[in-house]
């Protein structure tokens, strides 16, 4: 097995960082997929596309949890036991039901490939778990045994059978889980917005991290107690982020918000803004928040959040106060761009067999 960083300390260090950008950019990729096949996630359908998205990260915080910042006493005896270990079997029952259940609900897949795909990812976290996140640490942190991966098969099936037999008695409302495509026109809710501005946060913190772990684990960099080097790195990876990626993009978005298919647009048409708009925009929001928690602030960017979004709680358009300040709009993909969910059903008139036209003739 290569290992660019070693087996030691520099080997976690990256890992530390490494493992939640990964989860990371497959989320983003997932939501990208969603907006882009199905347009916006609305009603019931919607939130179990969000749960599915749910599942996936508890599966991964599962499989690599609870991920050690350091190697020192990691393999002496009796390492790792403590409450998570006597709770492992009730876990790992507990984390495969929803697997099964929304296996059926969400993308109506039969008892026999749901349980394949419970059984396949219940292998693959007890691997994890069991192989030291794959021969990164030197030794297992987190047990693993077959019954763990018996009793995520026996959740994934159980989950299913809950779909299968309840959904049917459920009393309120629609009860179908599974999306249908609809034109992304309508102004992105809040929920949506979160999710890009989450996304961003993620994407740009443990990027940085990544960067400068793997620098300092080959040797690029050396030790840096006071953290200066950490703080370049976040400070230059917010610039690229968040000043130059928005002014190449079409859609005028950082990569969170382009995953959620957001852009940025001038207030009385959808046209995308004007880069001088959007570089005022990041200058009053993206910098400052960027600013604080590079230097260990992060309440106060908080707070400087929580002002921008105030007035997107009370005014009927939902626009931000950086938004407002500087002539931009936050609005959907596909209101620049014209594009429909590739999964949405467009009529097309039924053709004249060519028998017919030929007779015709």
């Amino acid at each position: 097995m290569i290992r660019p960083f070693g087996t030691g300390q520099g080997a976690v260090d990256v890992a530390v960082v490494a493992v939640p950008l990964l989860v990371l950019l497959a989320a983003a990729l997932y939501l990208r997929g969603q907006h882009r096949r199905y347009g916006r996630l609305y009603g019931r359908p919607g939130r179990a596309s969000l749960a599915a998205l749910a599942a996936g990260l508890a599966l991964a915080a599962y499989a690599v949890w609870p991920l050690p910042a350091a190697v020192d006493g990691l393999c002496s005896p009796g390492a790792g036991q403590g409450a998570a270990e006597r709770y492992g079997p009730v876990l790992a029952f507990a984390l495969f039901l929803p697997v099964g259940w929304l296996a059926r609900d969400r993308f109506r897949r039969g008892p026999v490939v749901t349980l394949l795909l419970g059984t396949g990812l219940a292998l693959a976290a007890d691997a994890v778990r069991g192989t030291g996140l794959l021969g990164v640490y030197p030794c297992a942190y987190a047990e693993a045994s077959p019954l763990f991966v018996a009793l995520g098969a026996a959740g994934t099936a159980a989950g299913w059978l809950l779909a299968r037999f309840l959904l049917p008695l459920w009393p309120w409302g629609d009860t179908r889980g599974w999306p249908g495509a609809v034109p992304d026109r309508v102004a992105p809710d809040l929920t949506r917005r979160t999710l890009g501005t989450l996304l961003d946060l993620g994407l740009w913190w443990y990027g940085a991290g990544t960067l400068t772990a793997a620098m300092t684990a080959v040797g690029v960099i050396g030790s840096d107690p006071d953290g200066h080097v950490r703080t370049a790195v976040l400070l230059g990876t917010a610039a690229v982020f968040g000043v130059f990626v928005p002014q190449v993009r079409r859609d005028r978005c950082t990569p969170g918000r382009a995953a959620v298919r957001l852009a940025l647009t001038e207030p009385a048409r959808p046209a995308p803004a004007s880069r001088p708009r959007v570089l005022a925009r990041t200058a009053l929001l993206t910098a400052p928040v960027a600013l604080l928690t590079a230097f260990g602030h992060p309440w106060i960017a908080l707070a400087v959040v929580v002002v921008h979004a105030s007035s997107a709680l009370v005014r009927p358009d939902r626009v931000g106060l950086a938004d407002l300040l500087c002539g931009t709009r936050v609005r959907t993909r596909a209101i620049t761009d014209g594009s429909l969910p590739s999964r949405l059903v467009r009529y097309s008139e039924p053709r004249e067999p060519a028998a017919a036209r030929a007779v015709s003739l």
